[in-house]
């Protein structure tokens, strides 16, 4: 009775502002608005590479339009050729992870958290398996992920549908922050390595935020990389590391910190 004479006293614009700012999201709901800012950048970003393309924007993040000599032609699909194109023209993995391209040659390969670009492309001569849980809803959203010349998933990596020691080497570049459980996705990475597989990977150091959610140090890694003998190999601000990997991202401040791992899972 006392919740139904509430409802009847009080207005309902009120109950809904009540509703949406000052009760506590579920764990369900911020899932949502998480993977909800993410496919709302991504769509907008799939026309903002179309012009950059035709040359109809100048640049995208710092990288000037391609000639029409630059431009690359391996698929029907011109957004494939976009995409190809700007991994060609700036190969990010190779400078933010400090490794060769043809690094990973003959290895199989993993990337976590690959997002509609799947960067790990620019690794030549190994068979690449790209890990996402919106790959299915980037695809939704016009990005042809199935065209790549990758293996695709459409999962966690809380929960990955991979047999144990079944890659020689995994990558992460500004994902792993972006996961709901950190520790978990540290403990399938390394049971999906094989015996003295190697790991690469970048993250961020910032307060959360609604889709990067985890904030990280180095103790929380060393704790949840149980089984890999990690070293760290470079610390810098975001800014920095961006305007030395000839990336331009305004909201880039070096509060963040970019920090670069590589790691070997144990033998056993």
């Amino acid at each position: 009775m006392v919740h139904s004479g509430i409802k009847r006293i009080v207005p309902s614009a009120v109950r809904r502002f009540v509703r949406k700012h000052l009760i506590p999201k579920s764990a369900a709901s911020i899932k949502h608005d998480k993977y909800d800012a993410e496919l709302r950048y991504w769509k907008d970003q799939l026309a903002e590479m179309m012009l950059w393309y035709h040359g109809q924007k100048p640049d995208w993040y710092g990288l000037p339009a391609p000639l029409e000599k630059q431009r690359q032609y391996v698929s029907d699909l011109e957004i494939v050729n976009a995409v190809i194109t700007s991994h060609v023209l700036r190969p990010l993995y190779s400078r933010r992870l400090r490794l060769p391209l043809d690094h990973f040659a003959r290895q199989r390969l993993l990337e976590i958290g690959s997002g509609p670009l799947v960067p790990i492309l620019q690794f030549t001569a190994c068979e690449r398996h790209a890990l996402d849980p919106l790959n299915d809803l980037y695809c939704a959203a016009g990005w042809p992920l199935y065209a790549y010349d990758a293996k695709m998933c459409n999962a966690y990596a809380e929960k990955m549908p991979y047999p144990d020691g079944y890659f020689d080497a995994a990558v992460s570049v500004n994902a792993l922050d972006h996961v709901d459980n950190f520790q978990a996705v540290a403990a399938e990475i390394e049971r999906v390595l094989k015996p003295g597989g190697k790991i690469y990977f970048e993250v961020d150091y910032h307060e959360p935020t609604v889709t990067e959610p985890i904030s990280l140090n180095d103790d929380i890694i060393l704790r949840a990389f149980q089984r890999c003998q990690l070293t760290k190999v470079a610390e810098a601000g975001k800014a920095d590391v961006y305007e030395a990997t000839g990336t331009y991202n305004p909201s880039a401040t070096n509060d963040d910190r970019l920090v670069l791992w590589h790691g070997k899972r144990n033998s056993s």
